[in-house]
């Protein structure tokens, strides 16, 4: 199905029928209830903490080969490295601190946010060359590299990506518990206008072509729609300014890019069509804020956080379109320019040329709101859950912004479906689901706090493992 997304006369088409759609917009009925519920699955795993006193944890990393640290962001700009050693289980120390580059956090009285230090990503030569990136949101300084902001509005911030070094690359790895980062060689490689606050993606993973891929948000705002967004979205904009509402691929240690500081690798579906931005490896996705590779099988999964009614899951396909704002998930979405949009029609397969998620659940029961946004994991490859082996585990943030009763699930079956995963002793995770991580030995990490905002120090790295 992606390779139909590579011919112009198709993408003219699909063209076609997404205007026929959003002109129709406004004429539907909003379905209230789209999808049954999850089941609850037979599987129980148990939450074992190994590090507190964050604010937002959103990702947990390592650097290839370190078996016994995760590198846990914190979203108000630090990065900590925990020990998790089964010799010597416990203590954590500050790696970095980008506080003082991070756009002010915390949206009025609430301290609800969606931007901040989001993304952390060793390269695969660490080992050799001592590099690593991240992904932050960061006050607006000078002209990015893309922007979709109309001449004369200020953007919001800018999403930018940073390359660092450490100061005392350890080639063995004996002396991982003493890695410092070389402040001084800090290099930008691509900074990106965001028109509003949220929306902002924010992962950076390195797949195994050793390319980095990073997801953005289509920019903000709702229906993506309004100032710094095209007409028909900016996920379906394939415009050469546009990167955003897509997940692009770069290589950090090239440098034929416009602005010379990455290279685009050459098998990019628009490296070299002129038809799309060159660094764009799919698009259609409304903020794809958690994605993962399979550290066996090698696919890339993405979480796309819906609007109102869908969350999905994603495997992504190079070139592949993800449909937002055309459908969220497998429904029709009703932009509704004159509020707020819905979804219409369970419409599979339909219109061609876009794919539809792996899987989907929605956010009511009967009615009443219970799950608002997804939170992308990882395919579990661990061996202390042996039942979840195999399985995309994941979870969603709360049944309301501040409240910590977030879910985790797995996805099951040949269908791909979701089912709620027991927790031992507990009837609720108990905390606002903000992230997940992964360790060198394929063990899943949950990242949550108790307020879910910008406020306290109530966040948490609780190990899934199995049940006593």
């Amino acid at each position: 199905m992606a390779k139909k997304c590579f011919a112009l006369t198709t993408r003219l088409s699909l063209i076609a029928t997404c205007a026929a759609t959003l002109a129709l917009a406004q004429t539907h009925t909003p379905i209230v209830d789209p999808l049954p519920a999850p089941p609850q699955s037979t599987v129980t795993v148990g939450l074992q903490a190994v590090a507190g006193g964050f604010v937002t944890p959103v990702w947990a990393t390592h650097p290839p080969g370190d078996d016994d640290h995760l590198y846990v962001v914190d979203a108000i700009g630090k990065i900590w490295v925990v020990n998790i050693s089964p010799e010597n289980p416990s203590g954590m120390r500050l790696f970095l601190d980008m506080t003082s580059q991070i756009v002010k956090l915390g949206l009025g009285a609430s301290g609800y946010d969606e931007r901040g230090l989001l993304g952390l990503a060793f390269h695969p030569d660490f080992r050799r060359n001592g590099l690593f990136y991240t992904f932050s949101s960061q006050n607006v300084k000078g002209k990015a590299d893309f922007s979709t902001v109309p001449a004369g509005v200020a953007p919001n911030c800018q999403s930018v990506i940073t390359e660092w070094r450490v100061a005392n690359t350890d080639r063995d790895g004996d002396d991982d518990d003493n890695l410092t980062v070389d402040l001084t060689s800090a290099r930008e490689v691509i900074r990106i206008d965001k028109p509003e606050f949220n929306h902002n993606g924010g992962t950076l993973v390195f797949g195994p072509d050793h390319m980095l891929y990073f997801g953005l948000g289509d920019g903000g705002a709702g229906n993506d729609q309004g100032s710094g967004h095209v007409p028909g979205g900016n996920a379906q904009s394939l415009a050469l300014n546009n990167v955003l509402g897509k997940i692009l691929r770069i290589d950090p240690l090239g440098r034929n890019s416009a602005n010379g500081k990455y290279g685009i690798p050459h098998n990019n579906p628009f490296a070299h069509n002129g038809n799309g931005p060159a660094e764009v490896w799919a698009y259609g996705l409304r903020n794809p804020f958690r994605m993962s590779f399979d550290s066996r099988t090698g696919k890339l999964w993405a979480a796309d956080v819906g609007q109102n009614d869908i969350e999905e899951v994603d495997v992504i396909e190079k070139g592949g379109n993800y449909g937002w704002p055309i459908k969220e998930g497998t429904f029709l979405f009703d932009v509704n320019s004159a509020g707020t949009g819905f979804v219409y029609a369970n419409s599979p397969d339909s219109p061609s040329g876009l794919i539809d998620p792996v899987a989907e659940y929605d956010h009511r029961d009967a009615g009443v709101s219970e799950r608002i946004a997804i939170v992308g994991g990882f395919v579990y490859r661990g061996r202390e859950v042996p039942e979840l082996r195999g399985h995309y585990v994941f979870g969603d943030y709360s049944s309301q912004i501040g409240v910590p009763n977030g879910h985790l699930f797995f996805l099951t079956g040949t269908d791909h479906h979701a089912e709620y995963l027991q927790i031992q002793g507990q009837t609720s995770v108990g905390l606002a689901v903000q992230g997940f991580g992964e360790d060198a030995r394929g063990e899943i990490y949950l990242l949550g706090s108790v307020t879910g905002l910008f406020k306290g120090v109530t966040g948490q790295v609780m190990r899934i493992v199995k049940p006593n």
